[in-house]
């Protein structure tokens, strides 16, 4: 019984050895995948997604395919020996002359993608295959854009209270507000997500009573894009207290972030409204 159990066990080892030697033969095998997390538009020129692999002694049928977002979108194929093509939404914006290796069965394995912008943001896979074989590697690369216009508004409705506004237009991916005290994160604030022309714009709202607040307070609004881990901030000092009983224009920019705000019955568009009517009232007169 003994003698039965250690020649099973060497028979089961021979095996093992037979099966890593013939599949080593064949098999194709990705190494690393070189795909930077986060881009930010317009800084360069072009960028690099690489897929190194190894291979074993038979490489018939060897080809690199680069999928977008799902296996059913082909961006980019190289048949070892053959020309590499690009397609779909990458058509015309491969450098199909760059290499990535003098290794001829590894040639033009990468991908460098020129100008690249925020619609090429998402998932990439790497599928590396030949007759016998095939491995694949999958991820993700975000093309971002920072804000282009950032702002932080107080305006006063009446004696007793105040609204808090911050918007930010022109970002990509779609950003995060977040409006605070140093102390803590405000409550009741109220989101808007606009998304024109390929970049978002984004307002949030809150009215506070200037009861509730200590004379001075800051405010803080913190934009964060968190598919890009991009973080920046805003903070304004606010003195409670009646309203000035010298009408000031509202800016255009004030006039705009009213429109983005929204609807008949907000209570930013009435603010400006009270605001503006005295304001055009006395320059009437004068």
């Amino acid at each position: 019984m003994v003698c039965k159990e250690k020649r099973f066990r060497q028979m089961c080892a021979v095996f093992f050895w037979l099966f890593t030697c013939f599949n080593g033969l064949y098999a194709v095998k990705i190494v690393k995948v070189d795909v930077p997390e986060t881009i930010q538009y317009g800084v360069q020129d072009a960028v690099v997604l690489d897929c190194d692999y190894t291979y074993g002694n038979d490489t018939s049928g060897l080809m690199v395919k680069w999928f977008f977002k799902t296996k059913t979108r082909l961006v980019y194929q190289w048949i070892a020996t053959k020309k590499p093509q690009d397609m779909g939404i990458l058509r015309g914006r491969v450098d199909l002359t760059y290499r990535a290796s003098n290794d001829s069965l590894k040639m033009h394995r990468a991908l460098r993608i020129v100008k690249p912008n925020t619609d090429i943001s998402g998932d990439y896979t790497c599928v590396v295959s030949t007759f016998m074989e095939e491995d694949s590697r999958t991820k993700q690369m975000i093309v971002f854009v920072p804000e282009t216009n950032f702002r932080l508004i107080q305006n006063k409705t009446d004696d007793d209270t105040v609204n808090v506004i911050c918007a930010a237009d022109g970002a990509f991916p779609a950003p995060n507000l977040t409006l605070a005290t140093p102390n803590r994160r405000l409550d009741g604030v109220s989101h808007k997500l606009k998304f024109v022309n390929g970049r978002y714009s984004a307002v949030a709202s809150v009215t506070l009573l200037d009861a509730d607040l200590p004379s001075p307070a800051e405010f803080i609004c913190t934009l964060w894009i968190p598919l890009a881990k991009y973080t920046v901030r805003k903070e304004a000092i606010y003195y409670p207290g009646p309203m000035s009983t010298t009408p000031e224009m509202p800016t255009a920019a004030d006039m705009q972030l009213a429109a983005a705000v929204g609807s008949k019955g907000s209570r930013f568009y009435t603010a400006l409204t009270t605001i503006l009517l005295p304001a055009l009232a006395q320059l009437l007169v004068s």
